[in-house]
């Protein structure tokens, strides 16, 4: 018998990644709007930001789609610094709607292979994800909606990674009686690996050192 029932995977970092990358995006949408900033100063900003918002003093705070927006615009104002007013909110608008297309983001080559090998053994397949209603038209356009049973996202569960109570809402929705039996699999060791197994989950940390890093990690789950 298998030890797990599902295998949950974070999304940006893990399935996906922006493409191009979100610092020539910040950095391109600036400098349209006057901004003087060179990508490495707007890249150093972004992670900064980051940081600081999904994993500083608001990361125990309940969230929502409202606090997600409201999050995503202060990391917009935090990395394009030199922009105020309007102007800001502009840039903050250009970039909120280009993060929800899906041609804007790029599968990793060895996800299809390995969720097709999931399914397969008899695994279901959910995604957990810090993220806001986006995720969805971003999965919608993906080509792997069909091997996923169950995508859970940060505002609708109230919290995100890594509360504990967002793994804990996941597997209420799961119905999971035994949660160690829920895998789950992503790049950040805090909020995907230590908060998992803290919430009494099964977790691997996945590094992207190569296109085949996670058809590798998960291979001794279809033996």
């Amino acid at each position: 018998m298998a030890a797990h029932d599902w295998i949950v995977f974070d999304s940006t970092g893990t399935l996906m990644t922006p493409d191009p990358e979100p610092a020539i995006v910040y950095q391109s949408t600036g400098r349209r709007l006057g901004s003087r900033l060179t990508i490495p100063q707007v890249r150093d900003d972004l992670k900064s930001a980051m940081l600081r918002h999904f994993f500083g003093d608001t990361a125990n705070a309940p969230t929502s789609e409202q606090a997600e927006l409201l999050r995503w615009r202060r990391i917009v104002a935090d990395t394009l610094s030199d922009l105020r007013g309007e102007i800001l909110e502009t840039a903050f608008q250009s970039l909120w709607h280009h993060f929800a297309s899906s041609e804007t983001w790029r599968i990793y080559p060895d996800v299809v292979p390995t969720l097709t090998r999931l399914k397969s053994s008899g695994y279901s397949i959910a995604i957990a994800s810090n993220f806001d209603g986006r995720l969805r038209s971003v999965m919608a356009g993906s080509g792997i909606q069909d091997c996923v049973d169950e995508v859970f996202i940060s505002s609708d569960l109230g919290w995100s990674k890594p509360n504990t109570l967002f793994y804990d809402s996941a597997a209420e929705r799961l119905g999971a009686s035994d949660r160690s039996r829920l895998l789950m699999i992503g790049d950040t060791q805090r909020g995907d690996v230590d908060a998992a197994r803290q919430a009494g989950w099964d977790a691997r940390l996945l590094v992207r050192d190569r296109s085949d890093a996670l058809l590798e990690l998960t291979e001794d789950l279809c033996r």
